[in-house]
């Protein structure tokens, strides 16, 4: 017997009637940068809800992430919406907490410039992936320097351990 409804593939995060609409990011598990993509934009929800509340700041940020690694605003809204803070434990690693910073950091650099909405949105995520309120600065101007330079995570991490760790 023949129905009219599609089939809904319960590996898909999101029910997409596949005949009328284009396959969704989030649907995809045949790409690995999709993801690694969605992956990490769920790990920027938990850190935004660590303290409870996605200020419209964080909104606006997490939005313009979002459309950088190529969600649509529906995707985006979907995650956000359906991401816990429960499940967002932020690295023990120092190293780990520290390239979240530098992804951020990188991807709101993106445009070339980087606003005063945005510094303080970074420090605001530095601050809820455990870095305390006397390094947060050092690290940003760090990061902000390095990036500009062609630097990538690991030469500014070790920069990061030389300078930033010593002076505290």
């Amino acid at each position: 017997m023949k129905t009219n409804n599609p089939s809904i593939d319960k590996h898909f995060i999101l029910n997409i009637n596949y005949k009328t609409q284009k396959m969704n990011k989030l649907d995809s598990t045949d790409y690995s940068v999709d993801k690694a993509n969605t992956e990490y934009f769920i790990n920027l929800i938990r850190i935004a809800l660590a303290d409870d509340v996605i200020s419209t700041k964080e909104l606006e940020l997490l939005h313009r992430v979002s459309k950088r690694l190529g969600f649509t605003v529906e995707e985006t809204d979907h995650l956000i919406r359906t991401t816990e803070k429960s499940d967002y434990t932020p690295p023990s690693g120092l190293q780990a907490r520290f390239e979240q910073i530098f992804e951020i950091v990188n991807m709101t650099l993106v445009d070339g410039t980087i606003n005063k909405n945005e510094m303080y949105l970074a420090s605001s995520f530095a601050a809820k992936s455990g870095f305390n309120e006397k390094e947060i600065p050092a690290i940003l101007v760090l990061l902000l320097n390095g990036i500009r330079q062609g630097k990538n995570k690991d030469e500014l991490f070790k920069e990061f351990q030389g300078k930033v760790i010593k002076n505290d």
